[in-house]
């Protein structure tokens, strides 16, 4: 639940109008398939080395374990971490701008502030009461989409009665209104949307009985959340015509207004409201953790690895609470905008770790068949080996290049090698002031 919890969020009920508007029906849903058997991949890869190495700090961790230089765990950790920090602050936007829509007198930022108090609260508590609330925010979202696919069919259903004219995801400028080829550029976005299903691993290493537990639910899950998204995506698409503008915060509820279910429209908001604190749930988890793990591995100060007596890093949630602040500049940016800037800054970044968990991954199976690790060791083991690594490091690479050839592709490109220079830069920094203080020990 957590893994469905931190990838259905609102880069599914929000963000995908971006996509649908720019690649089209067809493109759309082929974008997501790709992005989904890419995450299938990934989630494959990772589970034959959460179940070897349960780790709270995962595939970072991993790196470090199985790339030969340290840098490369370095950069992928801090880069990871910001991501969700930013992931993170682009939710408690996209919460507070429902929020914002019952509670009109109080200002976004305010809204973004009260929501982040709360969710701070929730994680310092303990990790039980993150895995509860967020097993709760899961349910909510799945029962929602299958509602939804449930309305959207009864629709179709009447459109064909009334006209007797089935639907098809062609638009009047043809399948792909923007050519095929258009379906990398948007591909941020909808990586974006599946981004979160790396926790699995993350958790693995504060579950009990991990070798056990995983193998049963890595491909479940997986499964469940490209049929999730392919379904709705595909009534979307039908239902919602190529080129509708609208005043709804989401297509989801503009459908729902379309069947004339009122109430069901205020409910969906309601869902993605939901949807958004959850995913700002599994940020702090997420980038606590890796915090956490990097300060264990001494890639991180010494001071982020400490715990309190319920074994919850407080003071690594308390340093993302403060850098998430930067939700609260939708008092001097357009909510709207601030979202989707947040959302593109991150999108590239979950390919990137993608890559890493598939290359860990193939670096671990060739130790093994080399005699380096024990065979007993694989508890869980993914196919079609080495393929299956190689593929989803071949086609997250395409991603990634293919968004730099979109509409802010350059802005995005530019933005990537500026905060790799200054990670890079940070770790001759770091690395030259712990050789200090380990000579000064000595």
């Amino acid at each position: 639940m957590i893994s469905l919890g931190g990838s259905i969020g609102t880069g599914l009920f929000i963000g995908i109008a971006a996509p649908l508007s720019t690649v089209g029906p067809l493109g759309t849903i082929i974008a997501y398939l790709l992005a989904g058997s890419i995450m299938l991949s990934t989630m494959l890869c990772l589970g034959e080395l959460s179940c070897a190495f349960p780790h709270a700090g995962s595939f970072q961790h991993y790196a470090l374990m199985f790339i030969p230089h340290p840098i490369w765990s370095y950069t992928i950790g801090w880069l990871y971490w910001l991501s969700w920090v930013l992931s993170m602050a682009a939710d408690l936007t996209a919460a507070s701008m429902i929020a914002h829509q019952v509670f009109s007198s109080i200002p976004i930022y305010i809204l973004s502030l009260i929501i982040l108090t709360v969710i701070t609260c929730v994680h310092l508590t303990s990790v039980r009461a993150f895995g509860e609330s967020e097993y709760w925010f899961s349910t909510i979202k799945v029962l929602a989409i299958i509602t939804f696919i449930a309305v959207g069919i009864y629709l179709l259903y009447q459109q064909y009665n009334q006209t007797h004219v089935l639907p098809t995801f062609k638009t009047e400028q043809g399948w792909f209104p923007n050519g095929f080829l258009s379906i990398f550029v948007c591909m941020t976005i909808v990586t974006y949307s599946f981004q979160g299903v790396e926790l699995i691993g993350s958790a693995a290493g504060e579950a009990q009985s991990p070798q056990t537990v995983l193998p049963k639910i890595i491909t479940g899950v997986a499964f469940r959340i490209i049929l999730f998204y392919v379904l709705a995506i595909a009534v979307l698409a039908l239902v919602y015509p190529y080129g509708t503008t609208h005043d709804e915060i989401s297509p989801f509820v503009w459908v729902f207004n379309k069947a004339g279910i009122t109430f069901a429209s205020y409910a969906m908001l309601f869902v993605i409201f939901c949807a958004a604190i959850s995913a700002a749930n599994s940020a702090v988890y997420a980038s606590s953790r890796m915090l956490w793990s990097m300060a264990q591995d001494n890639l991180a100060p010494k001071y982020f690895s400490e715990v309190n007596k319920r074994g919850v890093p407080t003071k690594g949630i308390l340093f993302i609470a403060i850098i998430a602040l930067v939700s609260l500049f939708s008092k001097y940016i357009a909510a709207e905008k601030l979202y989707l800037y947040l959302v593109a800054s991150t999108g590239q970044v979950g390919c990137f770790a993608w890559i890493i968990i598939a290359w860990c991954q193939y670096q671990f199976r060739k130790g093994v068949n080399e005699g380096k690790y024990s065979k007993d060791m694989i508890k869980f083991k993914s196919p079609l080996f080495p393929w299956l690594a190689i593929i989803s490091i071949t086609v997250n690479i395409v991603i990634i290049v293919g968004v730099w050839f979109g509409e802010s592709g350059h802005f995005i490109l530019l933005s990537e090698v500026i905060l790799i220079f200054v990670i890079l830069s940070t770790y001759y920094f770091f690395k030259k002031r712990k050789v200090k203080l380990d000579n000064q020990i000595d």
